[in-house]
């Protein structure tokens, strides 16, 4: 227990969970931020020119000077190539610890500084002892902690005769042979390479060996979860009794893009397999994602199964109801849709009728896993934005039916390092193309305060018979006086922009009256909507040409991403405006940079992970999902892949011995 490591109490202990170190196993798994270099002693011309280093000089000299209202001791150095100047801020007490004539070590960051080479940041000690080469590690604090605390406890941990078998107990071990097929440092003296590596080589085989096994671990977890799936239930697929999916494709005034065809035919292969589909089909925004899921949902209709397609809003519901309804009805396929909202009697009607088998497709939002709808047979379920639901809503659906099919949607686009992770267990398809006759939305950035041709232009646009969004971070300012907001800024963009009518959209509004703004506005009686990012998902207006998007440097890079595909899905040119206000954060500035430099969202998803991390993209599905260790899927992804095809070479041997 870390109680048992010495100086390590109850305050302490507590101070460690801040770090996230909370038993053993962190303590031993707590990397180092970086290393100092004691490997070999340098002259202290070399150390002032490398900026660090560790020096061993005589003492020749003490001096004072005044400073902060003190008298600040200067010990004096020489190691015969230059003098060296120790600042000792507030520790006058070193003059009588190292006296003139002492052989002292020192280890601390060096530079010029009024004609000499100074040190104010520095650890001596007496050179009585022959130099030990190490690479010393610096742990991450908190307030209250010390690098010598730290240091003692895990030195005490690794000192533990049980070391091995508390590590094997807390990490798993490997398959037999495989440390050795992969020249892999055995645990114990991986773990001691990240704690007290002597050379940049083992520790990096440490750390190596280390993130090798967490990635193992997890890709194994997911792999074997794939193959119960794939042998723990097994089906008769009956045979197409309708014709829904051909007649729906017939009556397109288009053709399927090359990308829409090859994801369908991905979908329609694993529902002809004797176990159920587990399918991430991703796509950019406007990419076509909503039909491919119709055809889908036909074609696991015509076998007469039921399909439920859940979205995360009553708006998204009703606009896919509408959409999908003038495509599927003329084919003869019955859809209805299920939400909260709707009348006692209306709601009564439908969850009778989906239990008499008279449905083919629900669109609905939560209200689908109600224990009170009680599915003939449902065999299908698709998760729009699949982001936005937790497991445990995606399973109480799941739940409903015999093993249903399950095809996840994300029209943010998922960086390739994250899709091995997060969504290891499934397939997954992606759309990288979208239907022609759209062009490619212009961003342009503006800075508040030089924003009056950003609501000219808004107003031109209006004039000319088009939309507008002007979206904002907060639905009032909370006493933040800078912040705009979307109630502050309704008056005077309703008196900029007349005799236009300006709507006003935002959570806190009743949601029947939220729905009825959002539907004038795509019935276009609304010429400009003033909101909040509640139009980031699912609001289709072909007629919108313009997406101002103000204090843009609030908003995440996936969230603008979306936000910009709000407009640009008609045949006229689109603009998304970023107004932004100085100053910005370094990471603010990344992220505008990333969006007016692309419109391709895998592009921006890649650049998301690397800025924020895996956490928020992977979204409440896969939250606390993703916390590794030591491993850090933007930095190893390397090394993900190669304990990726150990997992499969591993199962494969396993299996073939099984089949003797």
């Amino acid at each position: 227990m870390l109680s048992d490591l010495p100086g390590l109490g109850p305050k302490r202990l507590k101070l460690l969970e801040r770090l996230g170190v909370e038993n053993l196993a962190d303590l031993l798994l707590l990397e180092p931020r970086r290393y100092e270099d004691r490997t070999r002693v340098l002259t202290a011309a070399q150390a002032a020119a490398a900026g660090e280093g560790l020096i061993e000089a005589t003492v020749v000299a003490h001096d004072f000077f005044p400073a902060r209202n003190e008298q600040v001791l200067k010990i004096v150095l020489s190691d015969g190539s230059a003098p060296v100047a120790l600042v000792c801020f507030g520790r006058p007490f070193l003059a009588r610890t190292f006296p003139v004539g002492s052989e002292l070590r020192v280890y601390g960051t060096f530079q010029y500084r009024h004609g000499e080479i100074q040190s104010s940041s520095f650890e001596a000690e007496r050179a009585t002892t022959p130099h030990r080469a190490i690479l010393l590690p610096v742990y991450p604090l908190t307030e209250g902690l010390t690098q010598t605390v730290v240091r003692r406890a895990i030195a005490a941990a690794l000192e533990d005769p049980q070391l091995p078998e508390k590590l094997a107990a807390f990490l798993g071990t490997l398959p037999p042979g495989l440390e050795r097929e992969k020249d892999l440092l055995p645990l114990v003296d991986s773990v001691l390479a990240l704690h007290q590596p002597t050379t940049r080589q083992q520790l990096e085989r440490g750390r190596y060996r280390l993130i090798f096994q967490e990635f193992f671990t997890f890709q194994l977890d997911l792999t074997r979860r794939s193959l119960a799936r794939r042998r723990g239930v097994r089906r008769e697929r009956p045979a197409p009794q309708r014709s829904f999916a051909g007649e729906i494709r017939g009556a397109l005034p288009f053709d399927l893009t090359p990308d829409q065809q090859q994801v369908l035919q991905e979908i329609v292969a694993d529902l002809d397999q004797p176990w159920p589909m587990a399918r991430l089909l991703q796509g950019d925004v406007g990419s076509g994602k909503t039909l491919v899921a119709l055809l889908a949902a036909a074609h696991a209709a015509e076998r007469r199964q039921q399909v439920a397609l859940l979205v995360p809003t009553e708006l998204l519901a009703h606009q896919h109801y509408r959409n999908l309804s003038a495509l599927a009805r003329p084919a003869g396929m019955a859809v209805a849709i299920l939400t909260g909202r709707l009348r006692s009697a209306e709601r009564r009607q439908t969850v009778e009728a989906i239990a008499r088998g008279e449905v083919d497709l629900v669109v609905g939002t939560h209200a689908l896993f109600s224990q009170d709808v009680p599915w003939r047979q449902l065999g299908m379920v698709i998760v729009d934005e699949q982001h936005r639901f937790g497991v445990t809503q995606r399973q109480q659906l799941l739940n409903h039916g015999a093993a249903p099919d399950l095809l996840m949607m994300s029209a943010t686009p998922i960086p390739r390092s994250l899709a091995l992770t997060a969504f290891g267990d499934s397939e997954i398809s992606t759309i990288h193309t979208v239907p022609p006759g759209r062009q490619p939305v212009k961003t342009h950035l503006a800075r508040i305060g030089n924003d009056e041709r950003v609501y000219a232009f808004v107003r031109q646009q209006l004039d000319c018979g088009h939309q507008a969004y002007l979206v904002y971070p907060a639905i009032d300012a909370g006493g933040a006086r800078d912040l705009r907001s979307a109630e502050a800024m309704l008056p005077e963009l309703q008196q900029r922009l007349a005799p236009h009518t300006v709507g006003l959209a935002h959570s806190r509004r009743d949601e029947e009256e939220r729905t009825s703004t959002m539907r004038r506005f795509e019935a276009g009686e609304i010429a400009a909507l003033v909101a909040t990012s509640v139009v980031e998902v699912g609001v289709d207006v072909p007629n919108a040409t313009v997406m101002v998007v103000e204090h843009a440097e609030l908003f995440g890079l996936a969230a603008l991403h979306q936000l910009r595909g709000r407009v640009g899905r008609g045949s006229a040119q689109s603009w998304c405006i970023l107004v932004y206000q100085e100053p910005l954060t370094v990471e603010g500035t990344e992220r505008l940079k990333v969006l007016y430099n692309s419109t391709d969202g895998f592009i921006i998803a890649e650049e998301d992970l690397r800025i924020r991390g895996p956490g928020d993209l992977a979204g409440q599905q896969q939250s606390g999902y993703l916390q590794f260790r030591l491993a850090d899927i933007r930095r190893d992804m390397e090394i993900m892949l190669h304990a990726r095809d150990a997992v499969r070479a591993v199962l494969e041997n396993q299996n073939h011995r099984e089949e003797r």
